[in-house]
């Protein structure tokens, strides 16, 4: 999902055409781990300081998208499966495996006796109930959730999220700790799909007298944190939640979550001990990065992440004079994917991949030969033979931070070198967001993706499939390819393993060929981190998870 840009500026030029992991081990040789061994066991008590460059909206489990849904993941919620530091899914809520049927149509769960919100109820099988009920609500405000296509798994699911049924049958309390769910077909990675943060358990007598935008402001949660004050703009302050069910944790007594602070800002306030780190890893400047790298102070601090981050071009199928699919092929042809890494301060890697590389379907010859090589000669060309009349297309961009802004620079020079008339707009990621819902008045845009889990139906589901680029739906691109969705359809109901993985391969090329959307680069992760942050990893899906960190004294 798009979580908030990232921002870069101008350092080092990795080479082009290696693998990946490649790529960033030998530009952080040393540098950069991707944990930090606790020295001592953990220790209670005291402030955990953190700050992040974008906004945070909600802490609406349902409407959560960017800043906030980092910050959100490991603070204030559970659900029935949490992801672990490896991205695997493990029991969370749920007090045991599920029974499953032979056709792996039915799960049931028993919860855990004895979980507490924050308030001090008890959560019962009630109230998960009504939290995935809830994310289907096609009157859900202030939008239905992002999750609502998700869900749609459910016997039911789909007529009620289309305002056909007043009830979801496939979901089912069986008694105050079983629930029971029917699925339309096996679906091989429900247990990640009810980790989602869409899934998590929330009060349903608290909800319900709550206005959505009340509940986003003061939720009510099992997880480890609640939250004491948000000044929207500025800062959050978080406690430890006295009724949490995990015995000792969290570690600290109080997190306190600084926004809108810009990158350098971030590092210097790091550097001089004023917070102990960088939220989102990914938000920090290249030049802070190798500063801090050259520095034996300061080297310590760097914590290398996963590569988790993809942007690619999303093209408006449904816009002249990008329903030209003649047209497409000479942009996806025409972008320069090395100078984008100049662009980005050599924190990324060209990629011809829309699967990032933690999912199995990543396919590696992607990155060394993409599907349209750059060819500006061609490109151009093609421009020619498509009819094109010079007419403007606009490139919208994601200006919440400096890091899509030159991206867009560097994709608009490429695209007038053959020919084309492209000028820039900026967005906020909410805005863009809201306006790509249409099938008119927007052409071409910048996307950046992040996993909620770590397999290819994760992105394909929410950025790819028919339903998502419906009219109304989240995805920019709104191409449909019915075969390539039959692809995923018959991978869905697959236990895991290699014949799945083919044919979400499958579907991904059919999705490349189209040029509705064009892969751009690859990005990497790194926080600061300041050494008293003791057990401290970098999750694969949510960044900072602050239950599990203590404080060296």
């Amino acid at each position: 999902m798009s979580r908030g840009p990232r921002q870069r500026s101008r350092t080092l030029l990795l080479a082009a055409g290696l693998a990946v992991a490649t790529l960033l081990g030998q530009a952080y040789a040393g540098g950069a781990a991707a944990a930090r061994p606790a020295a001592g066991l953990p220790v209670h008590g005291g402030t955990l300081h953190v700050a992040y460059s974008g906004s945070m909206q909600t802490f609406d489990p349902a409407q959560a998208f960017n800043d906030d849904w980092w910050a959100m993941n490991g603070t204030l919620f559970n659900a029935l499966y949490r992801l672990d530091r490896h991205g695997k899914p493990v029991l969370d809520l749920a007090a045991a495996p599920p029974t499953v049927s032979a056709d792996r149509k039915v799960w049931t769960f028993k919860l855990r006796h004895g979980v507490r919100f924050s308030n001090g109820q008890e959560l019962t099988a009630e109230d998960l109930r009504f939290s995935i009920t809830r994310t289907l609500d096609p009157n859900l405000k202030p939008a239905p959730s992002w999750g609502q296509t998700t869900d749609e798994i459910f016997e039911g699911a789909a007529a009620f999220a289309s305002g056909k049924a007043k009830t979801v049958p496939g979901i089912q309390v069986l008694d105050r700790y079983t629930i029971r769910f029917k699925l339309v077909q096996p679906v091989s990675v429900l247990p990640y799909i009810l980790a989602e943060t869409f899934n998590f358990a929330l009060p349903e007598s608290v909800v319900t007298k709550m206005s959505e935008s009340d509940f986003a402001d003061r939720p009510v949660g099992t997880g480890p944190f609640e939250i004491v004050s948000w000044h929207k703009g500025s800062q959050i302050v978080f406690k430890r939640n006295p009724y949490y069910f995990r015995t000792g944790k969290p570690y600290v007594d109080k997190l306190i979550i600084d926004t809108n602070v810009p990158a350098n800002l971030i590092a210097l306030r790091v550097q001089s001990g004023e917070i102990d780190g960088s939220g989102n890893g990914s938000e920090l400047a290249a030049a802070d990065i190798e500063q801090a790298r050259k520095d034996p102070r300061f080297a310590k601090y760097l914590v290398q992440g996963p590569i988790v981050w993809l942007s690619w071009l999303n093209l408006n199928v449904h816009a002249a004079p990008l329903d030209n699919p003649t047209l497409r092929r000479a942009i996806a042809m025409a972008i320069n994917r090395q100078k984008l890494v100049r662009f980005l301060g050599g924190l990324a890697a060209p990629t011809g991949n829309l699967y990032i590389p933690i999912y199995p379907q990543n396919d590696p010859r992607l990155d060394r030969s993409p599907v349209y090589p750059y060819d500006p000669a061609k490109a151009a060309a093609l421009v020619k033979t498509s009819g094109y009349k010079g007419q403007a297309i606009t490139l919208l961009y994601p200006a919440d931070f400096g890091y899509n802004a030159g991206e867009a620079t560097g994709i608009q020079q490429d695209l007038q070198r053959i020919g084309l008339n492209v000028q820039l707009r900026p967005s906020t990621t909410t805005s863009l967001t809201q306006l790509g819902t249409k099938f008119t008045g927007h052409q071409l845009s910048i996307f950046n993706w992040s996993p909620d889990y770590p397999d290819g139906y994760d992105v394909y589901v929410s950025e790819f499939s028919c339903a998502v680029n419906a009219e109304g739906g989240i995805s920019r691109a709104h191409y449909c390819d019915p075969t390539a969705d039959a692809l995923v359809d018959k991978a869905s109901v697959m236990p895991l393993g290699a014949a799945r993985d083919s044919l979400l391969r499958q579907a991904q090329l059919r999705i490349l060929q189209s040029a509705a959307y064009v892969p751009l680069v690859y990005n990497l992760t790194v926080a600061m981190v300041n050494p008293r942050v003791q057990g401290f990893y970098y999750h694969p899906m949510y960044g900072w998870q602050y239950e599990d960190y203590w404080l060296k004294s």
